[in-house]
């Protein structure tokens, strides 16, 4: 993958990912509420792009099983589990997800459940990382990616 830092130089992203991520909040990599702003956001982006140099071909369902330890089916039937710390198993999912998008403007279709599921327990009162408008605005990009 090619040397890049779309938080710096957003330009080096992938044109279809500045297309979507319109939101200033998307290249915030300082603010812990944002994103790629927290430890497990910003580490979760650049393990993706070493995930994406060993697997070049692969499905992002694939990283995200790896994320999830070979557990994905379990994830995405109990995702209510104690065998994953809520907070950053879904900051790591949905900055994984947004990677794919910066890095190549897709998100994998069959990758966007899994990540729904990350939005949809951020949303639950006392649980989540992000504000409701940040989750609007990662929602929608998932969306349309």
């Amino acid at each position: 993958m090619s040397d890049h830092d779309p938080f710096n130089g957003p330009e080096t992203a992938h044109p279809r990912a500045r297309e979507l991520m319109r939101d200033p909040l998307f290249w915030n990599c300082v603010d812990e509420s944002m994103p790629f702003g927290s430890d497990e956001g910003s580490d979760a982006y650049y393990e993706w792009r070493s995930w994406r140099d060993d697997n070049p071909d692969t499905a992002l369902i694939e990283c995200l099983d790896w994320i999830l330890d070979g557990e994905l089916s379990e994830f995405a039937v109990d995702y209510e589990s104690e065998n994953w710390d809520p907070l950053t198993l879904d900051v790591t999912l949905i900055a994984t997800g947004l990677g794919q998008i910066m890095d190549e403007g897709r998100i994998d279709a069959d990758a966007k459940p899994i990540i729904e599921i990350a939005i949809r327990r951020q949303r639950i009162p006392g649980s989540g990382h992000f504000d409701s408008a940040t989750l609007d605005a990662i929602e929608r990009v998932i969306r349309d990616a």
